[in-house]
Parts: structure tokens; C-alpha cells; sequence
């Protein structure tokens, strides 16, 4: 009996913190339409002359600040994810990892699943919440590396499990264990931002203050309603009244309105008002530049610049035990 192909897709990261290696990927990431719709005419210049020569030799610095000793953090522990999923499910499934901008890439983990005889195979973006330039785009690109390569593969989806306890319970389990015995004040859910363009896509979405919260808000789908829906579920298990949480939007990028509030800016706000935070990052499964970095490391110094005191990163699920197990069940009962 053939195996069922199990295809985990990610951003995924430069080669090396090297600025060549930096540039190359932000490159590679930064034209994609679905990241930058823009005419081709118009992105081009944009990243090529101007984002890409200006942050690539920042973006590079702040790789090497979290750069682990066998690689990006996001890459080691999404193979890692995937070797241990790997042996949970068991010979009846064969576990790749493909990177939609970088490697391990997805014309390699097709290759290999043709090779193996691999006839169908479930496709899971490990990206909670749904977005056009995440999950859209990483399905997209399946779809034409299928094509391009003449595989004759049957494909389904894992889709935006931004609630499913296989997600927010290991979310919650590592929470508590990493907090324990320290004193919160409150707690913020930072997601990665969209352009609220990309949001506005979908009819009825952000036009009012309240409209996420509104009865199947989340079925468009809609990244700003699933991300409160994940903040909202997360906390509801920790036990959180509404006035110990809060939810903000952090990774701008250009000129154009992002979705509010910025989390820089919240952190700044809650310095004074509390002595001590705890962060969530869970628009992430595997901790990245955009948690290891850019709150943990920039987060924590604008809290205390601003006169917190106590300030804690949760990490994210990356290798738990908990997830690992809770996902493979997911993928049985959907294959």
C-alpha cells in the first residue's frame, strides 16, 4: 500500500546569516506578488533598489543574534518538527518539509515523494492563521510545482487550525510551564501584521471596530477575526479575564496602513502601567527572527527603556511533545 505524503510548508529563511545569503532570500521572498501586490513594473525597483540594499545588511545582524548552531531557528526546528512526526505516524506516512522561499524547497520534497511512490499527499501550512501570503501563496506554489514537475500527486489540505486544541493546548501547556512561578501583569499577543489591504479583500472584513467578534466572523476567512480568535482561545485556557490581555501586530513592513495596534508601540504602552509581561507569538510554530529577535530581543528593550521591569517570551510549540503528538492525530484524521 503506498504511503500518504505528509508536506509541512513554511516561509522559511536565509542560508546563512550572511548579508549575500540575507539578500538573496528577502529577495526571493519580497517579490512575491502575494507578499507585495504590486505590479511587476512597480515591485521590482521597490525591493530590488531600495528594501532589499537598506535591510538586508540589518536583517543580516539581527539573523546572527539568533542564528543556532546548526542554522535559522525556524528551519532547525520545522525539520526537527518533522523527523519527530515523522516517527509518530509511522511508516504508513512519509513527512517532508518544504520551504516556499527557501530550502529544503518544495520541488525537493515533491521529488521525493514521487519517488517513493507516494500517491496522495496532505498538505499542511504551518501557519495558524490563514493568509493570502502565507497559506494562499504556499498552496499556489505547490500547485504549479506539481504541474511544472508532470506529477500526478492527489493533494487535501490541513487549513488554518488557529483554534483546534492541537494547537492552542500545547500553546497554553507551554505558557504555564515557562511562567511558572513568576508574577504577570499581563499578558500580549503579538501576530504577525498584513496590510489592512489584504484584509479588506475579503467583503465586510475591518469595517468596523467590532466586526471580528461578530457570529462566524472567522468563516471568509479572515487573519485579523482567526488571530483574535486564537488570542481569545489561548487566554480563555489560561484563565485570563479581559482586562489581563491584550493584542497587538508586530513585522510592518513599507509605507501602507498596517493592521493596529502596532505591538512595538503596545509593549511601550504597558511599560508603565505594568511592572511585568509575558508575550505570545502565536501566529508562529517555530520560533523565528520575528520572536527571537525582534520581540524578545527589540521587544524587551523598549519595554524596559519605557520603565517595565519584568518582561518574558513564550516560546512558541516548536518540538513540544504535546504538539508533535496533537498534530499527527490531526493529520490521521484528515488523510
Amino acid at each position: 500500500m503506498a504511503k500518504t505524503g505528509v508536506l509541512l510548508l513554511n516561509i522559511g529563511s536565509p542560508r546563512t546569516y550572511q548579508v549575500p545569503d540575507v539578500k538573496k532570500y528577502l529577495t526571493h521572498f519580497l517579490m512575491d506578488k502575494e507578499v507585495i501586490n504590486l505590479p511587476f513594473i512597480l515591485r521590482w525597483p521597490l525591493v530590488n533598489l531600495l528594501i532589499v540594499p537598506k535591510r538586508g545588511p540589518i536583517s543580516a545582524g539581527n539573523y546572527k543574534k539568533i542564528w543556532l548552531e546548526n542554522g535559522s531557528p525556524l528551519t532547525v526546528y520545522t525539520v526537527e518538527f518533522a523527523e519527530k512526526l515523522q516517527k509518530d505516524l509511522g511508516d504508513k506516512y512519509l513527512v517532508q518539509v518544504g520551504m516556499r522561499y527557501s530550502d529544503p524547497d518544495i520541488p525537493s520534497a515533491l521529488k521525493a515523494f514521487a519517488a517513493a511512490g507516494v500517491e496522495s499527499v496532505l498538505l499542511a501550512p504551518m501557519y495558524p492563521q490563514y493568509a493570502d501570503a502565507t497559506t494562499g501563496s504556499s498552496l499556489r506554489e505547490v500547485e504549479r510545482q506539481i504541474k511544472k514537475l508532470g506529477l500526478k500527486l492527489k493533494i487535501k489540505s490541513i487549513r488554518d487550525f488557529y483554534q483546534h486544541p492541537s494547537f492552542v493546548d500545547p500553546s497554553v501547556e507551554i505558557a504555564r510551564e515557562h511562567l511558572q512561578g513568576k508574577e504577570i501583569e499581563h499578558y500580549l499577543f503579538s501576530f504577525h501584521g498584513l496590510p489592512e489591504s489584504h484584509v479588506k479583500q475579503n467583503e465586510g472584513c475591518l469595517v468596523t471596530a467590532d466586526c471580528c467578534v461578530q457570529p462566524r466572523a472567522c468563516d471568509k476567512p479572515c487573519y485579523r477575526a482567526q488571530c483574535l480568535a486564537t488570542a481569545t482561545a489561548i487566554a480563555n485556557k489560561l484563565g485570563l479575564k479581559k482586562d489581563q490581555w491584550s493584542l497587538a501586530y508586530q513585522s510592518r513592513l513599507g509605507r501602507d496602513e498596517w493592521l493596529k495596534p502596532a505591538t512595538d508601540a503596545t509593549i511601550a504602552e504597558l511599560a508603565p502601567k505594568y511592572k511585568s509581561i509575558a508575550v505570545l507569538c502565536p501566529s508562529f510554530v517555530a520560533d523565528c527572527i520575528e520572536t527571537l529577535e525582534e520581540i524578545g530581543i527589540g521587544g524587551e528593550e523598549t519595554f524596559h527603556e519605557a520603565g517595565g521591569k519584568e518582561f518574558h517570551l513564550v516560546p512558541c510549540v516548536n518540538v513540544n511533545s504535546s504538539w508533535v503528538n496533537q498534530f499527527a492525530r490531526l493529520v490521521a484524521s484528515q488523510s
